[in-house]
């Protein structure tokens, strides 16, 4: 029988504390880092992730709040990355002190850059790209509230992406192996932008943005800018665990907007269970930094890379970005989707 894994979860919110759970309740070794507020409240009333269908409760889960000092108490066989696309880079910071103890990090962060920051410190061979389509939300440190079970991705090709994955199989996450990765993170990037940048800009519910004839348009020609941006990099588009990303890029490809409209109004409205998106979750937290930059702003910088422009994306992540930092006031789009349509040139 194989040694169970040890795992250092980095990023204490609801991926992370989902992932750990699970491994925890499977039988693996965890160690979540945590902040240091949170950590008497998480020893005294653990971790719980909670699902219509089961409840795991991590009674004394086992904590720690220095990523370098938690390295070197003891050997992890991976790291679990789920801390914001925003704070990657302190993390990496955080985890060099370490120095060469580090072990594998699996980075699954939403967005396609995070991995190659990682390889600039680690080395590729240290680094996992993978990705999460299960949606949780957690109203408060240590309590996720699982609103659709779908799985987790990981780049194939290393032993302990391999351990991982078995492990994760013992649990109710379904997790696939990719050869591509990069198809991988660029197809989730797809699924998050749908209803995202939009939602927070406007502070209205995906399902009303979907209902809105020119941020509509909106959202179809960003998702168009990214495929063909995709394409310049010979990047297929690929399927993620619950999530049929193949159909919704041919539909966005080769048809009408207007004939998948419902249908894709639809998939938004019950793909996150019914929360909000990220972004405008961000925003209404108050955060003064939003994973935007990661999500539309990856599109227009590697779209510039490739010699074309994608001008909703880049607008998007432009507007997005002034309203997180406060250089413009929530209230200038804040119920106002006929102003953002019409500076997105789609109304």
């Amino acid at each position: 029988m194989e040694a169970a894994l040890n795992v250092l979860v980095f990023g204490s919110g609801a991926v992370g504390t989902l992932l750990g759970a699970h491994l925890a309740q499977a039988g693996q070794r965890v160690t979540f880092l945590v902040r240091p507020a949170a950590i008497d409240l998480l020893k005294a009333q653990g971790l719980t992730v909670q699902h219509k269908s089961y409840t795991i409760h991590v009674a004394h889960p086992t904590l720690a709040t220095d990523p370098a000092l938690a390295l070197a108490q003891q050997p992890f066989d991976c790291v679990l990355l789920a801390v914001k696309s925003y704070d990657t880079e302190t993390a990496a910071l955080q985890l060099q002190e370490a120095g060469s103890s580090v072990p594998p990090i699996v980075c699954l962060q939403n967005g396609v850059d995070n991995e190659r920051l990682l390889e600039e410190r680690f080395g590729s061979t240290r680094v996992i790209a993978g990705t999460v389509t299960t949606a949780a939300t957690q109203a408060a440190p240590g309590s996720v509230t699982v609103e659709r079970i779908r799985g987790v991705g990981l780049a194939a090709g290393s032993a302990i992406a391999a351990r991982l994955a078995a492990a994760l199989q013992t649990t109710e996450m379904r997790v696939q192996l990719y050869t591509d990765a990069h198809a991988m993170k660029w197809s989730k990037l797809l699924t998050n932008m749908l209803g995202n940048a939009t939602s927070a800009i406007c502070d209205l519910p995906p399902s009303a943005v979907f209902a809105h004839a020119g941020l509509y348009r909106a959202e179809i020609a960003a998702l168009r800018e990214t495929l063909r941006v995709m394409h310049r990099l010979h990047t297929p588009v690929v399927n993620l665990p619950g999530m049929r990303v193949r159909l919704l890029a041919s539909a966005i490809t080769l048809l009408p907007a207007a004939w998948y409209h419902g249908f894709l109004a639809g998939q938004v409205g019950s793909g996150r269970g019914g929360k909000m998106p990220s972004l405008h979750n961000d925003l209404s937290a108050g955060r003064t930094r939003s994973e935007v930059g990661w999500l539309n702003g990856a599109v227009q910088r590697h779209a510039l890379g490739c010699g074309i422009n994608a001008p909703i994306n880049h607008r998007l992540n432009e507007i997005l970005t002034v309203l997180a930092s406060g250089v413009r006031d929530r209230s200038d789009y804040q119920h106002q989707p006929d102003k953002l349509a019409a500076e997105l040139g789609t109304q």
